[in-house]
């Protein structure tokens, strides 16, 4: 089980959206990104993530993206379904077949038991909760850094 970098980056680029509150470029939102996500890289994500309806697309010169919906609105699991397959998480190793063989039959339950659970946990995080962790942890480094 495995989350790509894709939907990671896709996290950090709402998580600043949600923070700046505006309209913001591909290279604005590159920039302002400390972990140096490739341009191109953004750019398809952003893309994916304005087809999927978390963002708002802007074309032109003041072009840009916004958040489609407010932040309370938008789970971790919109985001990862919207840039990766999720079927592709977690992967069975052995396929299903005409023969029984009570032992794939086991072990395939409990990967889908576990994308389940892996599933709902997604579902219960928000991009507002990250904000306001973000923020928090924002906060504790400042005073830490002013000590």
């Amino acid at each position: 089980m495995a989350i790509t970098m894709k939907s990671d980056y896709a996290l950090r680029l709402l998580l600043l959206l949600s923070i700046e509150g505006g309209r913001l470029s591909t290279s604005e939102l590159v920039k302002k990104c400390r972990t140096q996500i490739p341009y191109d890289f953004a750019q398809k994500i952003l893309s994916q993530l304005a087809s999927s309806g978390i963002l708002k697309s802007y074309k032109g010169k003041f072009g840009g993206y916004t958040l489609a919906k407010h932040p309370k609105d938008i789970t971790i699991y919109d985001v990862v379904r919207a840039v990766d397959d999720m079927k592709t998480t977690i992967t069975c190793f052995v396929e299903y077949s005409d023969e029984f063989f009570p032992e794939i039959c086991t072990i395939n339950e409990v990967w889908e038991i576990v994308m389940n659970k892996f599933e709902e946990s997604l579902k219960s995080v928000t991009l507002e909760e990250l904000k306001t962790s973000f923020l928090k942890k924002c906060e504790e480094f400042e005073r830490r850094k002013s000590k």
